[in-house]
């Protein structure tokens, strides 16, 4: 049984039992404090229940702004996989999540491990810059982010982490968001685009931002979205697959960049 429906079951069972001892009828009251066994009984029922929601709550705990980056530090020391396999009807890529960026990977670890993305669609796809997946606003995500929780985390930007193509990194909200606090689940992997040393100089003058030249070799070989260097947290890259997200890039959108047909992903942590 999956990590994410052994959740449901066990807050089910939880407000099951609640319900069903706050509305007995006065007949069934009696009756059942007629009979020791089935006191008994439930008894047993309900302190098993709130054994097991007590046990759930310590070794996942409802996530807040406040109390994620604690449990994710260590989340990260308890949990060593950092390689992920995504599948979707256009291919198979791989990718890594970095040991310097603790918090972001751990969270991305154990949104795969709970299995929230399985059967979520891909949202935003930009040719020539993002991919972007992670919230798609549907009862089964409402429970999963329900379970889960509410939460951004705080930035981990490392300068040498760029946004080349292939690279890893979370969603934000760009108002009322001075700290550039990432979003718990949205998530994009940059395809961008190759830049000419004019377009680059653009780039600095616009973002009022500075490019390093190593950076400048990337940008211009590679490709990527230099002007999202320090503004978003990158987090991970693809080490395999680079050409299934080129095709990814290229599927036909409505208005507002959601793939016209529904390009469904599913997560699974690897060992190669």
């Amino acid at each position: 049984m999956s990590e994410f429906l052994k959740e449901i079951k066990q807050v089910f069972l939880f407000f099951s039992i609640l319900f069903l001892l706050g509305c007995q009828s006065e007949e069934v009251k009696q009756s059942i404090s007629e009979s020791d066994a089935e006191i008994a009984s439930d008894s047993s029922a309900q302190s098993a229940a709130d054994t097991t929601v007590k046990s759930f709550e310590r070794e996942f705990p409802r996530l807040t702004s406040k109390n994620a980056e604690a449990f994710l530090r260590s989340y990260f020391k308890e949990n060593s996989e950092r390689k992920i396999k995504l599948t979707t009807r256009l291919g198979v890529l791989k990718f890594r999540l970095y040991d310097d960026t603790p918090v972001h990977s751990a969270n991305f670890l154990m949104l795969v491990k709970r299995e929230y993305f399985n059967d979520t669609e891909f949202t935003r796809v930009v040719e020539n810059f993002v991919v972007q997946g992670g919230n798609n606003d549907k009862e089964q995500e409402d429970i999963k982010r329900l379970l889960i929780g509410s939460y951004e985390l705080e930035p981990e930007f490392n300068q040498q982490h760029l946004h080349k193509k292939g690279a890893l990194a979370m969603a934000r909200r760009y108002e009322e968001n001075p700290d550039k606090r990432s979003s718990g689940y949205n998530f994009y992997f940059v395809k961008g685009q190759k830049f000419t040393e004019p377009q680059l100089l653009a780039i600095e003058r616009d973002n009022e931002m500075q490019i390093p030249e190593w950076k400048r070799q990337v940008y211009r070989t590679l490709g990527g979205a230099p002007h999202l260097d320090g503004e978003h947290t990158v987090f991970g890259e693809i080490y395999e697959g680079l050409d299934v997200l080129e095709k990814m890039s290229l599927v036909e959108t409505d208005a507002s960049d959601w793939p016209l047909k529904p390009l469904i992903m599913k997560m699974e942590v690897i060992e190669d």
